[in-house]
């Protein structure tokens, strides 16, 4: 049997680490039996980690020419005591997916430096230097007191030795109080759910957990039994139903309506009685993001954070914020809130908390800098600890926060609890304090055309993939990798497929070809900036900032002679200046009159119109090039709006609609014509939402949802 050779001496994935020098596989650090054919068959995965081995591989592998032996039979009872090994499932892999009569493929990442258990392992600290100190001051009054006169010797020794234990007591309480703190580890999980679909914003009452879902297009609420089950969908009379907060004893949700793309928005706020019961508005109250606490409720605004009674009136403002506050919490005394705080610009998010009366506000970690992207904090009951959502380095992880306890012990401490092979996020405390629960994912997407007579069907062989986009001579295709986000083009037959940009550094989104092919401008979201325009050439060769000077680059198309890019170069939102358009040879910025509150333009292939869409993503306008004015074509819900290849018609997808559809519209007579249903389909909502796009020939082309994400439990102990 041929043995694995590597460079690479240990690999991990999530809390496994796999040593190749002495053959083991152990999880914190525990060493697990493992027999030697799914060792090598999880060592031929790990060498090709989001890659395809296929069966044919395995087997000039695992088996020699002259070997004889049942192949399927032996593949498949080794396969299955890997997964067994790992904890894995073939219907819901979290490490190695099934493709059927092909081969294999290691769904996690993967890492070649050994894995460090400190986050995971209890360590028993050494006596402090305080104890030893102690120690040797007694020593020392000893010796002197021998030294003393003989009348005196035995009235010294007396004292020191009723002085001994005290100075053995402070000196062991000092190393108690200075001793290096124990870290939080998690010490099991449990999956809760098993429906698959997309998860945010999970809340308890201790015995059913709350949580927001994607449903065929459609935003609701969803519960399930804390001890796991099936999910039910709560009943609203809203198309789209986002959740804000629990009452504090369980007996009703705190709900809004989201109508926009834009889930920050101020909505009208309802109560939705558990477990069954019609919504009543909560008064006039009208906010952001809202938390329940026994003292009342606690809002935002975009000028700050405010506080109202439990009915919803007599409503101030406790402190102002830069910006609308989002992810709104309460300990549970009541006494300190804590939020998130967005920077636009950068494409940061932070932390802060303040005490209820508006005093010691402050950001949580001060010296995060730019690259922050922090949220979703929530207290445990003890109110000493905080968990919250950390995103770096292209993975989301659940880490903890703990307040220090003691003025002369030791300052707050932060570590994080979760490593893979899921992205984890929405971290929830359980009301016993011994479990954690939240949304673990690993992001898939299947490409899907439709063809008319079958409906929508799989695409380019099932790649998991979005925002897909061709050339004008329909020869090239690029597109973005999920759940890296990174940049690829190939030829249409998928020959000369090249990756174009590096994961982690750059977050693509929405790529669109040149006219004549040679260059890519998309949107990316670095570590340090938020979503902005760059161009790209088709080979990767050169690569460029589009405008190095704006805020923001949203959205950019380019103008059918390939000598301008039209785009937003501010964000959306109350402040967003509308569109502008770029030349590329002077570098020269105009802004088109009258598109405040517009973005996504799309320019017809004949140059003589820009299709937009408001920012609340209600109504379709047309703006005419040369009379240089807007007029409307449409009011619906607007997703995505792509021109036809003639130019007479403009197809889109209606979003956060009760029957969502794709739809044309004639741009002559303005006829509307439903295409077809996309209500039963699973669909993928990224960091741009719901993509959806155009082939060559018109046919409409979407991403679904091919995700595992689930609820999960987690037992931790915080110290």
């Amino acid at each position: 049997m041929e043995q694995l050779t590597t460079a690479k001496r240990v690999l991990r994935f999530g809390l496994y680490e796999v040593d190749f020098a002495s053959q083991e596989l152990r999880k914190s650090g525990i060493k697990l039996k493992i027999q030697d054919q799914p060792f090598q068959i999880l060592a031929l995965l790990l060498e090709r980690p989001g890659q395809i081995v296929t069966r044919e591989e395995i087997q000039k592998r695992l088996w020699t020419g002259d070997t004889f032996v049942d192949f399927d039979l032996g593949l498949n009872s080794a396969v299955k005591k890997l997964r067994q090994v790992l904890g894995d499932e073939s219907d819901n892999p979290r490490f190695i997916e099934t493709l059927y009569r092909r081969g294999y493929r290691f769904l996690a990442s993967v890492q070649n430096e050994p894995l460090t258990f400190a986050a995971v392992s209890t360590i028993t600290p050494p006596l402090s230097s305080a104890g030893n100190g102690a120690k040797a001051g007694v020593q020392r009054m000893v010796e002197q007191a021998e030294r003393g006169a003989p009348q005196q010797q035995n009235s010294r020794k007396l004292l020191v030795y009723l002085l001994l234990p005290i100075l053995l007591g402070v000196g062991l309480l000092g190393g108690y109080w200075l001793r290096p703190p124990s870290p939080p580890r998690i010490t099991g999980y449990q999956q809760i759910t098993r429906d698959g679909r997309q998860k945010y914003n999970v809340m308890s009452d201790g015995e059913r957990l709350y949580f927001g879902e994607s449903i065929s297009g459609r935003f609701g609420i969803v519960q399930v039994s804390a001890a796991g089950g099936e999910t039910a969908l709560l009943q609203t009379p809203f198309t789209n139903t986002m959740m804000a907060s629990l009452t504090p004893d369980g007996s009703a949700l705190l709900v809004g309506e989201a109508s926009s793309h834009d889930m920050d928005k101020q909505a009208l706020v309802w109560v939705l009685p558990l477990p069954t019961g019609a919504p009543r508005r909560l008064g006039d109250l009208v906010a952001g993001s809202l938390a329940a606490s026994p003292e009342g409720l606690v809002f935002s605004k975009p000028d700050g954070v405010y506080e109202a009674g439990t009915d919803g009136n007599q409503a101030r403002r406790l402190f102002a914020t830069n910006g609308a506050a989002s992810d709104l919490a309460v300990s549970a005394d009541g006494r300190k809130i804590s939020f998130t705080l967005s920077d636009r610009r950068a494409g940061s998010n932070a932390i802060w908390v303040a005490n209820r009366d508006g005093s010691n506000l402050h950001p949580l970690f001060p010296k995060a800098g730019d690259a922050q992207r922090d949220c979703c904090a929530k207290w445990t009951p003890d109110g000493r600890h905080l968990v919250f959502e950390r995103y770096r380095e292209g993975h989301s992880n659940i880490w903890v926060w703990t307040e220090r306890e003691h003025w002369f012990n030791r300052e707050s401490q932060e570590a994080q609890l979760t490593n893979g092979p899921l992205d984890f996020k929405s971290p929830l405390p359980g009301r016993d304090g011994k479990k954690l629960y939240a949304v673990g994912a690993q992001p898939r997407t299947e490409l899907m055309r439709y063809d008319g007579a079958s409906g929508f069907k799989p695409f380019l062989d099932g790649l998991s993939v979005t925002d897909l986009t061709y050339s004008t001579d329909g020869q090239w295709v690029s597109y973005v990798s999920v759940p890296d986000r990174a940049l690829w083009r190939s030829r249409v037959d998928g020959s000369e497929r090249t990756q174009l940009t590096e994961p982690g550094k750059i977050s693509v989104g929405l790529p669109r070809w040149s006219p004549d092919g040679t260059q890519i401008v998309f949107m990316g979201r670095t570590p340090n900036t938020n979503w902005r325009a760059y161009l790209i050439s088709a080979s990767g060769s050169s690569f460029e900032d589009l405008v190095p000077g704006a805020s923001a680059g949203i959205d950019p198309g380019w103008t059918p002679d390939g000598k301008s890019i039209v785009l937003s170069l501010t964000n959306l939102g109350p402040t967003g200046k509308g569109i502008s358009v770029v030349d590329l040879q002077t570098r020269k910025v105009s802004d088109l009159p009258g598109a405040e509150r517009l973005f996504s333009p799309r320019v017809s292939p004949d140059g003589k119109y820009i299709a937009a869409i408001t920012t609340d993503s209600k109504v379709l306008m047309l703006f005419d090039v040369a009379a240089q004015r807007w007029v409307e074509l449409l009011r619906k819900p607007i997703g995505y709006p792509c021109w036809s290849q003639n130019g007479q018609y403009l197809y889109f997808d209606s979003i956060f609609s009760e029957d969502p559809a794709f739809y044309r519209i004639r741009i002559s007579d303005r006829k509307l014509e439903r295409l077809a249903s996309v209500s039963g389909i699973r669909r993928f909502w990224g960091p741009l939402g719901e993509w959806s796009g155009l082939a060559p020939d018109d046919s409409l082309l979407l991403t679904r949802d091919a995700s595992n994400e689930e609820v999960y439990a987690i037992d931790w102990q915080p110290k």
